[in-house]
C-alpha cells in the first residue's frame, strides 16, 4: 500500500511488521496494520480521510471493503460503535470483540488515525471469525451500502426474552441443557477476579512501555541527528582540513556509496520495538474488557431471573389475597371489571412471568455455557499473543541492534581502507584492549600481576626485617663477649642500648604491618585497584 496523505503529512500504511518481514496470515485474527494481502480478508477498512461534518467539524472516513462485499462502501468510527452497542444489547452475556474506546479530543492525531484504523481493523476480523454475529442482522445491516448505517442498526428494536433465546439456540445448537448455574456462576466469578487483577497489572505494563517508546522515539531522533553531526562536520570542518579531498571523508566519500545510502535509509530502519508491545497492550486490554462486559451482563440476567421470581411471589400473593377480600387494588379492579376477569388478568400475569423466568434461565444455561468456552478460547489466545508479540519485541531489538552495527561495520571499514598501515595496527590493538571479553581478561591478568608483585614485595621485606634481627643479635652478643666496651663513658653506652632499643622497635613495627597485610589481601587489591 503506498502512502497517505492527510493534512500534507505523509501517513504510511506499512506497519513495521513489514520492516521486518513478519507479515500477517489469513485467519490471525491478531495482526497490526492491513497487509499488501488484505483484499483476502472478508472485510476491512483503509484510506483514512478528513471529511467535513455538516454543520460544522470534521470526522475520519474510511473505505469498508473486502471480499464478503460486493462494492466498498465509506465508514467512520460512529457506525462501528453503533453496531458494537446494538450487538451488546441483542447478544446478552456473549462475548463481543472490543471497539477503541470514543476519544473526544485528539482523534485527528496522525498516531492515533493509524492506532484507531488498526483496532477497527482488528475488531472486524474477530468479529468475522464469530460466525453467529458476523451472519447476525446486525451485521449484515453495517456491510450493506446504505446511507446513514448508523441510524439503520440504531432503529433495530429490542428483542424479547423469547427472541433472544431463540437466535442462541440457533447459533449455539451444541448446547445440551446440562449447565448448573450455580456451580458456574462461581467458576465465572473468580476469573472475573483474575480479570480485575489482569487489568491492574496490563496497565502498570502499559504505563512503563509508554514511557520507554517516548523515550527511545528520543534517543532515535537524538541518534539521527548525531548521525548528521558527523556528516556536518566532514562538510564544514574535515573538507577544509583535508584540503577538499573528498576522498579524505568517511560519511560522505563518494567511493562508499553503500554508506551514503545506509545513511538515507537510517530513518527509516531504525524502528522503535516499544511499539510492539504498545500494540499487544492496547490490544490485550480490550480484550480484558470485552470479557468482563460479558460477564456483568450474564450477572444482570441472573439478578433479572431473581426479580422475575420475586414478581411471580408477588403475584401469587397478591391473587391469593385479592379472592379474600384484603387487597384493596384487588377491590378497585373489581369496580371497573367482574371478579372473574380481574383473576383471569392475573393468571395472564403469572404466565408471562413464568415463561420469562423459563427463558432467561435457559438464556443464563446456555450463555454460561458459552462463557466457560469462551475462557479457555481467550486464555489459549492469550498466551499465543503473548508468545507472537514477545517474538516481534525480540526480532524488533534485534533489527535496532543490526542496524545500528550494519552503520558502524561500514564506518570501520571505511575508516580501515582509509588509515595508514601503522594506524590499522593501532585500531588491531585497541580492539583486542577494548573488546568485551578481553576487557575482563585484561583486567584479570592486571589483579593477578598486581597480587603477584604485592606478594613478592612482602617477602623481600620479611627477609630484610629477618636480616635485622639478627644484626641485632649480633650487637647484643658483641656487647656481652667485649666488657671493655662497658668500661666507655656512661653516656656513649645510654646511646647504644637506645639506638638498639629504636632499631627492635622498628623491625616488629614492620613485621606487624607485613602480618596484617597478608591477612588482608582483599585490601591490597582494593588499593591496588585505586
Amino acid at each position: 500500500m503506498e502512502d497517505k496523505e492527510i493534512d500534507g503529512k505523509s501517513y504510511s500504511q506499512t506497519d513495521y511488521l513489514a520492516q521486518i518481514g513478519f507479515q500477517a496470515q489469513p485467519g490471525d485474527i491478531y495482526y497490526m496494520n492491513p497487509p499488501k494481502e488484505l483484499s483476502t480478508y472478508p472485510v476491512y477498512i483503509d484510506n483514512p480521510k478528513k471529511m467535513d461534518k455538516k454543520p460544522v467539524g470534521q470526522y475520519i472516513g474510511y473505505t469498508m471493503d473486502g471480499s464478503d462485499l460486493t462494492e466498498p462502501v465509506p465508514r467512520r468510527y460512529s457506525d462501528f460503535f453503533s453496531l458494537y452497542e446494538k450487538l451488546l444489547q441483542r447478544w446478552p452475556g456473549i462475548y463481543i470483540p472490543r471497539v477503541p474506546p470514543k476519544k473526544i479530543i485528539g482523534n485527528m492525531n496522525p498516531d492515533m488515525i493509524k492506532t484507531r484504523m488498526r483496532l477497527l481493523n482488528r475488531f472486524l476480523l474477530n468479529l468475522s471469525n464469530i460466525n453467529y454475529l458476523y451472519q447476525s442482522e446486525e451485521s449484515s445491516i453495517f456491510r450493506n451500502n446504505i446511507p446513514e448505517v448508523a441510524n439503520a442498526i440504531n432503529k433495530l428494536p429490542e428483542l424479547s426474552l423469547g427472541e433472544i433465546l431463540s437466535r442462541m439456540k440457533e447459533a449455539f445448537p451444541e448446547y445440551n441443557g446440562s449447565y448448573d448455574i450455580n456451580t458456574g456462576k462461581v467458576k465465572i466469578n473468580e476469573f472475573d477476579g483474575f480479570l480485575k487483577k489482569c487489568e491492574k497489572t496490563i496497565n502498570d505494563f502499559q504505563n512503563n512501555v509508554e514511557t520507554a517508546r517516548e523515550k527511545r522515539d528520543i534517543d532515535i531522533k537524538q541518534y539521527i541527528e548525531l548521525i548528521k553531526n558527523f556528516s556536518n562536520y566532514e562538510k564544514d570542518n574535515m573538507m577544509y582540513y583535508a584540503d577538499n579531498n573528498e576522498n579524505a571523508l568517511i560519511f560522505f566519500n563518494p567511493t562508499y556509496n553503500n554508506l551514503s545510502e545506509k545513511i538515507l535509509k537510517l530513518k527509516q530502519e531504525m524502528i522503535n520495538p516499544f511499539l510492539a508491545l504498545r500494540d499487544w497492550l492496547q490490544e490485550d486490554i480490550l480484550d480484558v474488557e470485552a470479557m468482563q462486559i460479558a460477564i456483568k451482563q450474564l450477572n444482570t440476567l441472573i439478578e433479572t431471573k431473581g426479580k422475575l421470581q420475586a414478581k411471580l411471589r408477588d403475584l401469587d400473593q397478591n391473587l391469593t389475597k385479592g379472592q379474600q377480600g384484603q387487597l384493596n387494588i384487588f377491590k378497585i379492579k373489581t369496580l371497573f371489571k367482574k371478579k372473574e376477569e380481574v383473576v383471569a388478568q392475573y393468571d395472564r400475569d403469572k404466565e408471562i412471568t413464568q415463561q420469562k423466568i423459563n427463558d432467561i434461565e435457559e438464556i443464563i444455561k446456555i450463555v454460561g455455557d458459552n462463557m466457560e468456552n469462551q475462557i479457555e478460547i481467550f486464555k489459549g489466545d492469550k498466551t499465543k499473543n503473548y508468545y507472537k508479540y514477545l517474538k516481534i519485541f525480540a526480532i524488533m531489538q534485534r533489527e535496532a541492534n543490526r542496524v545500528v552495527r550494519e552503520l558502524w561495520n561500514l564506518v570501520k571499514g571505511a575508516l580501515d581502507d582509509i588509515s595508514p598501515n601503522h594506524e590499522k595496527e593501532d585500531d588491531k590493538g585497541y580492539e583486542e584492549n577494548y573488546g568485551q571479553n578481553q576487557i575482563h581478561e585484561n583486567v584479570e591478568n592486571l589483579e593477578n600481576q598486581e597480587h603477584a608483585e604485592y606478594t613478592e614485595g612482602n617477602a623481600e621485606n620479611n627477609e630484610e626485617n629477618a636480616e635485622n634481627a639478627e644484626n641485632n643479635e649480633g650487637n647484643v652478643e658483641n656487647n656481652e663477649e667485649s666488657p671493655e666496651n662497658n668500661e666507655e663513658p656512661p653516656e656513649n653506652n645510654e646511646e647504644n642500648v637506645e639506638n638498639n632499643e629504636e632499631q627492635v622497635d622498628n623491625n616488629e613495627e614492620q613485621n606487624e604491618n607485613n602480618i596484617e597485610e597478608e591477612q588482608s589481601p582483599q585490601g591490597g587489591e582494593e588499593e591496588n585497584q585505586e
